[in-house]
């Protein structure tokens, strides 16, 4: 080797020039162990349920691929189920199921994204036949990829807004957008049945922008609501590239409006927007 200064046969060593390293006369340090490759964090893949239980705080594990709720009782502002979807292992399929249970007293259901919308192999969100009291369902910032989300079949009734957590929006709201972005990800609410006892709620509000791109869309549909002033609050509405917002076969036995666009919207590229 070009590093070697001398070499000693009987032994089968060599001793290196200045700067050159290792047995082998390297120009670089070289570790004398070999250190093998950290390993890769488990995934848990439970795919049981938690059923018929009633939940009043929470302690979720977000490296996990499924996360199954059936019959499930989350009582009082504590029992916030949130899930950091940037936290989850993205690079396998998501499933995020909730049939069939109750949120009551301020609990509520939230979805984070990031900054950005994250590559994913999949995201499927399903909250069906579920009963609020007072409960919100909250999806906030940019979501993964490839989203599927449907919140379907809800039965709410609100009459107070402990489950809000800051003093400059509050509102009586079902479901609430914060500065949301689907990505190729779609959005159904639908069949859902809600009654504020306050007047002056939403029964949908965002905040902030609301962006729809890359093939999105976000369908509101066969919905009713009572005591609401707007069906749907949107802030501001950017709709692009082949994109869809839709509010098709909703009713309100009260209230002002079915969307109520607050400041600027924009629908380009392609993109459609249905009433």
């Amino acid at each position: 080797m070009p590093g070697t200064e001398l070499v000693d046969r009987s032994s089968c060593s060599c001793s290196c020039k200045d700067g050159w390293h290792g047995a082998s006369c390297f120009p670089l340090e070289v570790p004398d162990t070999f250190l093998p490759p950290v390993a890769e964090r488990a995934v848990d893949g439970d795919t049981n349920c938690v059923v018929n239980q009633t939940l009043m705080n929470l302690a979720l594990n977000m490296w996990k691929t499924h996360h199954c709720y059936v019959g499930v009782t989350f009582s009082g502002v504590g029992a916030e189920l949130t899930f950091f979807l940037n936290s989850m292992p993205l690079h396998l399929p998501i499933n995020i199921t909730l049939t069939g249970c109750t949120f009551r007293e301020g609990a509520a259901v939230q979805f984070f994204g990031g900054v950005e919308a994250a590559e994913s192999a999949g995201v499927l969100i399903r909250v069906s036949q579920t009963v609020m009291r007072s409960s919100v369902v909250v999806f906030v910032f940019a979501l993964p990829q490839h989203c599927d989300i449907a919140v379907t079949e809800v039965d709410a009734v609100q009459s107070s807004i402990l489950f809000w957590p800051d003093t400059v929006n509050k509102r009586l709201s079902v479901v609430m957008l914060d500065s949301v972005e689907l990505t190729a990800s779609s959005l159904l609410v639908s069949n859902v049945r809600a009654y504020a006892s306050r007047y002056r709620g939403f029964g949908l509000y965002s905040i902030g922008t609301l962006t729809l791109v890359g093939g999105s869309s976000l369908y509101v549909r066969y919905c009713s609501f009572g005591g609401y002033k707007h069906l749907f609050h949107v802030n501001v509405l950017s709709v692009r590239d082949h994109s869809v917002f839709a509010l098709l076969n909703n009713t309100m036995s009260s209230g002002t409006s079915l969307l109520y666009q607050c400041r600027e919207f924009s629908v380009l590229e392609h993109s459609v927007l249905r009433m």
